[in-house]
């Protein structure tokens, strides 16, 4: 993307099944019923038989047939021995991760430093030594924490710990999970991402817990995820060709209200912005950042006619019963033969997307739905769809009842927020309708089972790992944050939190049954 336009402009069913082969990447099914893990640091390979098994009761069986079941089978890897990433910068100073905070990216002052990267305590087909890479702190408000998040990029494409079923990218990157004193909510968030989502074919990140050093030095533990771009496999849209200057790409966004940030970054370092209009309606955030690459500003012209007209379709179907949709080059709409609001907003939107993501941000409440880190994409390639789809669900360290005035478990929350992709159609009976469909769906493939088994495993078998990340990170416990209610300030393990994220989101699952099921 040239500095020119810059500147212009993310139950499976357990079922008494024992595993204990390796699995590492996504799709693997892995638990455990250890009571703790087998060493917090050290950096020997492991043979990961230390893959580790559970069964959970199930005396409902499942009536589902067995495609649907397999649908929602994802399982993350839970092992006893985590896996340890050593980045050591070639300058041998770890400031990258210690210094940066808000204002420096603000202000383009963030750049990657050289490092080589290596990965042990794992399976030995998942070893690496010495691979040369970039590195940087990453993130926005998260900058000013102590532990701060870290993006890695390798020199050459590749596959780290078996992510995504071993695809190989450049970027990854290191969630250091600060204020979330459970470390759990990212965990908990992809899991239902990958079952959801992933359900009907739409992306979320792989993840898995490691421990990282820099520079010899413990740094605690971090939350192993894929960067959130357009590259195959990852989000649902074609990267664009170098040079190439047609509309007929594909489009990867954030709704964003950092985007005047990224318009005022100097010397052209902010991604391309634009700011779209909701006709009608109470919405104020209206800023996006565009996050593929693009090459001309008729691309970003495009982009956000595209986006303003897909709203106003919506809006059109359900506030006035006419029927839109776009005409043959997409830049502009029209009339259409549909009869129903379903109809027309489904030939814009791919529905499923949106009602998986709603589904999700309801489980979780999550504050940060109003503000960022809401991705959304649509491929305009030949071959691409022309919906809008919402996926990668990204950045829930503030959700499931952690944050001061977002503690409510038995009200509707993404029905009633500011994010106007959410919120608008969550009161259609057509769109509830097709919402309780999926949730029925996923109840009675276990999905509530799962996540709330999935808390207590990480909870256990990774016990001397938070432990030792707490006290290398002691500050989170004893000086609290600011932003979290009084009850998470008080505890004092990551146990404490996780029993209390497993009673908040018990709690959530039961009032959403009782409006769904």
């Amino acid at each position: 993307m040239s500095s020119v336009l810059r500147r212009s402009i993310s139950f499976i069913f357990i079922l008494s099944i024992l595993f204990s082969t390796v699995a590492c990447g996504k799709g693997d099914i892995s638990s455990d019923n250890s009571n703790s893990a087998s060493s917090v640091t050290g950096s020997s390979s492991a043979n990961t038989s230390d893959i580790v098994s559970d069964n959970v009761n199930n005396n409902d069986k499942p009536t589902l047939p067995d495609d649907i079941l397999e649908k929602y089978s994802y399982m993350p890897v839970v092992s006893k021995v985590m896996p340890i990433i050593h980045i050591n910068t070639d300058d041998g100073s770890s400031s990258f991760a210690t210094d940066p905070r808000r204002e420096d990216k603000m202000q383009g002052l963030i750049d990657y430093v050289d490092a080589k990267i290596s990965i042990d305590n794992c399976d030995e087909k998942y070893i690496l030594s010495n691979v040369k890479a970039e590195v940087k702190a990453r993130g926005n408000y998260t900058l000013n924490y102590d532990k701060k998040p870290i993006r890695i990029k390798f020199e050459k494409k590749q596959s780290v710990l078996g992510l995504n079923d071993g695809k190989k990218y450049k970027n990854w990157v290191l969630l250091a999970d600060w204020k979330d004193l459970s470390m759990l909510n990212n965990v908990i968030s992809f899991y239902l991402g990958n079952t959801i989502l992933g359900s009907d074919g739409f992306y979320t990140t792989d993840f898995r817990n490691v421990e990282v050093y820099i520079n010899g030095q413990y740094w605690g533990v971090y939350l192993l995820v894929e960067q959130q771009e357009a590259k195959d496999g990852r989000m649902s849209v074609p990267e664009v060709e170098d040079g190439y200057t047609g509309i007929d790409i594909g489009y990867m966004f954030e709704y964003d209200s950092y985007y005047t940030e990224e318009r005022d970054m100097p010397d052209g370092k902010g991604d391309p912005t634009f700011e779209i209009n909701y006709p009608g309606t109470r919405y104020d955030q209206y800023g996006y950042t565009v996050k593929s690459d693009i090459n001309h500003l008729s691309q970003l012209i495009f982009l956000k006619n595209y986006l303003e007209n897909v709203f106003l379709i919506m809006y059109a179907a359900v506030e006035n019963g006419n029927y839109m949709t776009f005409n043959a080059d997409h830049t502009d709409i029209e009339q259409s033969q549909f009869t129903s609001a379903k109809e027309a907003i489904g030939s814009v939107i791919e529905l499923e997307s949106l009602v998986d993501t709603y589904i999700i941000n309801e489980i979780a409440c999550d504050p940060d739905i109003a503000w960022s880190s809401f991705y959304l994409s649509v491929d305009m390639s030949e071959s691409g769809s022309k919906k809008l789809i919402f996926e990668a669900p990204w950045d829930f360290d503030s959700a499931y009842g952690i944050k001061k005035k977002f503690t409510d478990t038995d009200k509707l929350f993404a029905q009633n927020s500011e994010n106007p992709w959410l919120s608008y159609l969550s009161k259609e009976d057509w769109f509830i309708e097709m919402v309780k469909e999926k949730w029925n769906e996923m109840m009675l493939a276990g999905v509530q089972n799962n996540t709330l088994e999935l808390i207590n495993r990480h909870k256990t078998v990774y016990e001397k790992y938070y432990a030792a990340n707490y006290d290398r990170w002691e500050k989170r416990l004893t000086g609290g944050n600011g932003e979290v209610i009084s009850e998470i300030n008080s505890y004092r393990s990551q146990g404490q939190a996780a029993d209390y994220m497993h009673k908040w989101l018990s709690r959530r699952f039961d009032y959403l049954n009782s409006v769904w099921q």
